[in-house]
């Protein structure tokens, strides 16, 4: 992740001394890219589970993973059979059909969306799953997101920050978007916080083909957003999971002023060491107040 500074998270995860380490759990955890998370990961700083239905997917994770990392080749959604459309590229495959109408629209990912297979498989509901509660979910399932929450509120409930991918325009057939993504989680207590990013598209066509440069690009496609549960009460969060919230704010989703906030609050309750928590603004001072991050 941009801006994450080993010697910083390590003294901040010294000084609030957890219980235990931070627990993630990652729904669709093909490994296309770094995680958000893989920072923490790497430095023994989180506990990781994951969820791949595709097992050449789940074999890799499985031949790397790490002493804190437990894999499961299982599907999240809604419990029961269903069937996932297997695209020509890995990261497009889905629960969900492709939108006809996607590619004509932007004349993007007309072979990456090709289905080349369809697998009937079962689903396991989130709330339904042997495993500790989390306080992340990061959730990448190419449409299925909606599912999961609405079959997860108990595990919902008790984390404290989602990381989902989000949609502007369905890429899939009946893709919730954003704003029913937004309307789920919130009925379990959580706003949103931030985008990591939003990719935008340039809609090809023979006049466009001059164009070049992010002006050209004007179509959100989707990214990932990061949605906080008791947002505006987080500072009344008991010690342990505002100590979670402070690790993730600092060292998964780069919110350095959430961080901070959270770490005044414990060192308000003495939770944390006047000495330690003044050091960690100090660390931020030097890398976020110069603008290094």
């Amino acid at each position: 992740m941009a801006g994450f500074d080993q010697s910083r998270v390590e003294h901040l995860l010294e000084a609030l001394r957890p219980e235990r380490r931070t627990r993630v759990v990652d729904i669709g955890a093909n490994p296309l890219d770094d995680p958000p998370y893989g920072a923490l990961l790497r430095i023994g700083g989180c506990e990781l589970w994951g969820f791949e239905p595709q097992k050449p997917a789940f074999d890799r994770l499985v031949a790397t993973a790490g002493e804190t990392e437990h894999y499961v080749n299982a599907a999240v959604g809604q419990g029961g059979k269903a069937t996932l459309s297997v695209c020509a590229t890995d990261g497009f495959t889905s629960l969900l059909e492709p939108n006809p109408e996607f590619t004509p629209f932007t004349r993007h990912f007309e072979r990456d969306l090709n289905v080349v297979e369809r697998i009937e498989i079962e689903t396991e509901r989130l709330d339904g799953i042997d495993m500790p509660q989390p306080d992340l979910i990061k959730i990448d399932i190419q449409g299925g997101e909606r599912d999961v929450f609405r079959h997860g509120k108990r595990v919902l409930g008790g984390a404290l920050t989602v990381i989902t991918e989000v949609a502007a325009v369905p890429v899939y057939r009946d893709q919730p978007l954003l704003d029913e993504q937004m309307a789920e989680l919130r009925k379990t207590g959580y706003h949103l916080h931030k985008f990591l990013f939003f990719k935008q598209l340039k809609l090809r066509s023979p006049l466009g083909r001059t164009m070049h440069g992010p002006a050209a690009r004007s179509q959100l496609l989707d990214g990932d957003a990061v949605f906080v549960r008791d947002l505006m009460g987080f500072r009344e969060m008991k010690s342990e999971a505002l100590k979670h919230l402070a690790i993730l704010a600092d060292a998964v989703f780069a919110s350095y002023d959430l961080a901070a906030a959270a770490v005044d609050a414990l060192a308000a309750r003495g939770e944390i060491a006047a000495v330690a928590a003044q050091r960690y603004g100090a660390l931020l001072a030097q890398q976020v107040g110069k603008g290094r991050i």
